[in-house]
């Protein structure tokens, strides 16, 4: 008679430890999942491109024949732009650390390190929160 109330003693650690590493797990796959607000990958942000080239050129009621010229010129813009902005955040951050560096004293011979390591910092802040 003893013998079944032992059995469930001894399952009772571990479907606690089995419940437990399911809330961790389902932890773990909520914070690495990416959020809404979270960059887009290359081939994600081609896609949308082309969405909204087409939709442009259906807009502008340009010829089907011709709607594929339009649509590449159009994606090509839309990349040249964003790498444009990409730039010049680079060179923003860049001023900054540079301004940062002088402002801490920090030696010439030391700066360009402190300036990579600061830029480094400031993206990954970026990339962080979504911007």
């Amino acid at each position: 008679m003893n013998r079944p109330r032992e059995l469930k003693m001894r399952y009772v650690p571990f479907a606690l430890a089995c419940m437990f590493t399911l809330v961790l797990s389902f932890d773990a796959v909520a914070q690495t999942t990416p959020s809404a607000s979270s960059a887009l990958s290359g081939r994600a942000l081609r896609t949308q491109d082309r969405q909204v080239c087409t939709a442009q050129a259906v807009e502008k009621r340009i010829a089907r024949v011709n709607r594929a010229e339009f649509v590449k010129k159009c994606m090509a813009n839309r990349q040249g732009e964003r790498r444009a902005a990409a730039r010049a955040l680079r060179k923003q951050d860049r001023q900054v650390c540079t301004k940062q560096a002088v402002q801490e004293g920090i030696a010439r011979r030391n700066r360009a390190e402190f300036v990579r390591t600061c830029m480094a910092t400031r993206q990954g802040e970026r990339r962080a929160t979504g911007r």
